[in-house]
């Protein structure tokens, strides 16, 4: 069986799979329990349109009987999920051509099964952002902006709720249909900082995608 899990696929099901482990310890009532993996199990199955029997069969969380086989159902997905295609620095110096000496991220966050490659400069303060979107790669800049306060701020991609040195509020520059002045706009969001950590809790790709057309003004 080939991969067939997208990472932000597999995050939604591990999510699902908390829920699952809370109907267990919270719970004696064997048909609350079913009934509430049967409900998980549909949740699952609705977000891939077009499954195989043998996938339908690996998905299926009906068979777990013990919340302690939990681990070892999502480790037997594992092998089952993809992230975007690797990227070459060459790809990622076309991307952000305008940048002037562009640092380019570790060799291991591009070998990762990775929702999008996120990366900081930190000594120009930019987050960087590469994504396959339909497979074209498209990116942005993000400056982040410098606010010291006791604040928390909520991630815009996975809905994490962190402190400013853990999610901050960071502003790309857009195109637009202007020409000449006007021809750029600024918009700004709550993003996590630590992006391999923010690729391992997204369970939807709308958000991520919805900013970058809006950056990238893709229509």
């Amino acid at each position: 069986m080939n991969t067939f899990i997208k990472k932000h696929q597999y995050n939604y099901i591990r999510k699902c799979l908390t829920d699952l482990n809370n109907a267990y310890r919270s719970s004696v009532d064997t048909n609350i329990i079913e009934a509430t993996k049967a409900y998980i199990n549909e949740k699952i199955l609705r977000i891939f349109p077009n499954l195989s029997e043998d996938e339908k069969e690996l998905l299926d969380i009906t068979k777990i009987k013990d919340p302690l086989y939990i681990d070892k159902y999502l480790s037997g997905l594992n092998q089952y999920v993809y992230g975007m295609p690797n990227i070459t620095n060459a790809q990622l110096n076309k991307l952000f051509k305008k940048e002037k000496k562009l640092k380019l991220p570790s060799s291991d966050a591009q070998d990762s099964k990775n929702v999008y490659l996120g990366w900081i400069d930190e000594s120009i303060r930019k987050l960087f952002i590469a994504y396959n979107m339909n497979g074209s790669l498209i990116g942005m800049s993000c400056r982040i902006t410098n606010h010291k306060s006791s604040n928390t701020h909520i991630c815009a991609l996975c809905n994490r709720i962190g402190r400013e040195d853990e999610v901050a509020f960071v502003s790309p520059i857009c195109k637009t249909d202007n020409t000449g002045e006007g021809a750029y706009k600024s918009i700004g969001f709550d993003i996590c900082l630590d992006s391999e950590k923010c690729n391992n809790r997204i369970v939807s790709i709308e958000k991520l995608e919805r900013i970058l057309k809006e950056v990238n003004n893709i229509k």
